[in-house]
């Protein structure tokens, strides 16, 4: 565990101020020192008010999940299953793969990027929707995996392009203080889509 490292446990909040609670967990964590600030139950509030007021006091954190998108590579029967096989465009293409762009438990600075190019698969659709997914596990294989679910998706309009072009798209995920922002960039036009995503809650709006 990434966690065999730590010494000190702090206890904030409304039951680190009960005894029970206290010497249930100094009980289980032995070889841990245990503090109990002064103030224990309001700590998380004072916090919140000062993180508000001073938003870069937290430079860094972990990653609450891993994040990825959808993604269709090409079939290889030797590590795909027969089930997840689909024919795109006269090509076999697994489908459902979870594309991994952070792992869970990953430190993340504030502002921290990754990004991606990926080609259209069928350039001569409309419309194109790349779907963000989170997932419990550091290594989720595919999207519908036990503890993965979709954060957001991105609607991208797809130009009228002559027979055999390809469409390039430059995907970035952007981890802000409580936001992701998902970018998607048309590498011959130059433009760009977002959608941005609470990472304190569902609330997901799409920008031009």
């Amino acid at each position: 565990s990434d966690m065999t490292d730590v010494e000190t446990i702090l206890m904030v909040g409304g039951f680190a101020e009960c005894e029970v609670v206290q010497n249930a967990v100094r009980e289980h964590f032995k070889t841990k020192r245990v503090v109990v600030p002064e103030d224990a139950g309001v700590s998380v509030l004072k916090g919140a008010v000062f993180f508000g007021h001073v938003p870069d006091a937290i430079s860094r954190r972990k990653a609450r999940y891993t994040y990825g998108i959808q993604s269709w590579p090409s079939f290889n029967p030797a590590k795909h299953p027969e089930n997840k096989k689909v024919e795109v465009n006269g090509k076999y293409r697994c489908k459902d793969v979870f594309f991994k762009y952070v792992t869970k438990g990953q430190v993340l600075t504030l502002g921290y990027e990754k990004a991606q190019i990926f080609q259209a698969l069928n350039p001569k659709e409309k419309k194109l929707e790349c779907a963000i997914y989170i997932s419990d596990s550091r290594d989720p294989v595919f999207v519908d995996d036990p503890g993965c679910r979709r954060l957001g998706v991105l609607t991208i309009p797809l130009p009228d392009l002559p027979d055999g072009a390809a469409i390039e798209l430059e995907e970035s995920m952007i981890f802000g203080e409580t936001e992701l922002r998902f970018q998607a960039k048309d590498i011959f036009s130059g433009k760009s889509y977002e959608v941005q995503m609470d990472l304190l809650g569902d609330t997901v709006d799409e920008d031009e």
